[in-house]
């Protein structure tokens, strides 16, 4: 399925295959020079890709993944979404990490066109006031960064993943225009699996699952996730849950101690392995 999409829309020209990666590397624009990295990836015969995961289900390590299962769940996100051929996409995550990549596979996928801006704590910053923005991921610290919240008025539907989002901030976004969701997910589930909509009237602390995706707990209250569309086999998290129906939960916590900063899990126990040599006295690492 994934040779059906090697076209793919930048800053409104369109390439194909080989094309993307000759501009991306043409020099002009260096927040293009990870896309074509992914992109010549994408384009090898291989039906697999590889994807680090964030340590959501447990330890980060390097997964094998095929292009297919990106597609499914680009296909996923663009139902929700409603997503129509050339409306622009704000890509502005890392793409070494799975948000970014899947901001390019929904773009090949539903034919969007992709605005790239380099990765930054306020990625409105690099985007030119003039652009209007129909789809845009960032992580929560992204969005707290924004200076004045009206800048959003750029972007028409904003979806946030990567960690938990305050309450102090979905008190400040909670009137604005921008649609602003919540994604739930992590590397192994390709992006998010569920989404909630966190300002508007109709604003919830309820995730609820996309279509084709079920929900269950372990005995530690953890979440189970079944979505035969993405996943071979139904997978368990760490997230600490409070189940509602069989696609619907609200989010408690880690079951695990890992430090979520900006989107990057760090893992205490170990940092604390690296420095025993060097510190003397009882110590341990947690989150701020």
């Amino acid at each position: 399925m994934y040779l059906n999409y090697t076209s793919l829309t930048i800053n409104s020209h369109l390439f194909q295959g080989q094309e993307i990666i000759s501009y991306c590397r043409s020099g002009h624009d260096e927040a293009l020079l990870p896309v074509a990295d992914f992109m010549e990836e994408w384009l090898d015969p291989s039906p697999e890709i590889h994807l680090k995961t964030s340590g959501s289900t447990g330890t980060p390590k390097t997964i094998t993944v095929r292009k297919d299962q990106l597609l499914a769940s680009a296909a996923m996100t663009a139902a929700y979404f409603d997503f129509k051929e050339g409306q622009k996409a704000l890509l502005c995550l890392p793409v070494h990490y799975i948000a970014g990549k899947m901001m390019i596979v929904r773009a090949l996928r539903s034919g969007l066109d992709l605005i790239c801006v380099n990765p930054s704590a306020n990625p409105l910053e690099s985007l030119s006031p003039d652009v209007k923005i129909d789809f845009a991921a960032m992580i929560p610290m992204q969005l707290q960064q924004v200076k004045h919240m009206l800048a959003l008025a750029q972007i028409r539907t904003l979806l946030l993943g990567g960690g938990p989002v305050d309450a102090a901030l979905e008190q400040t976004i909670r009137d604005l225009p921008t649609q602003i969701y919540h994604g739930y997910g992590m590397t192994e589930t390709f992006s998010h699996i569920a989404l909630r909509k966190i300002n508007g009237q109709d604003a919830s602390p309820v995730f609820k699952a996309l279509k084709g995706i079920s929900l269950s707990q372990d005995m530690r209250g953890c979440l189970y996730i079944y979505a035969p569309l993405l996943l071979k086999d139904s997978l368990t998290t760490n997230d600490v849950v409070e189940l509602l129906s069989p696609d619907e939960f609200t989010w408690k916590g880690r079951f695990d101690h890992v430090i979520n900063s900006g989107g990057i899990k760090i893992f205490p126990e170990e940092l604390e392995m690296k420095l025993q040599p060097l510190l003397l006295r009882r110590f341990y690492f947690m989150g701020v």
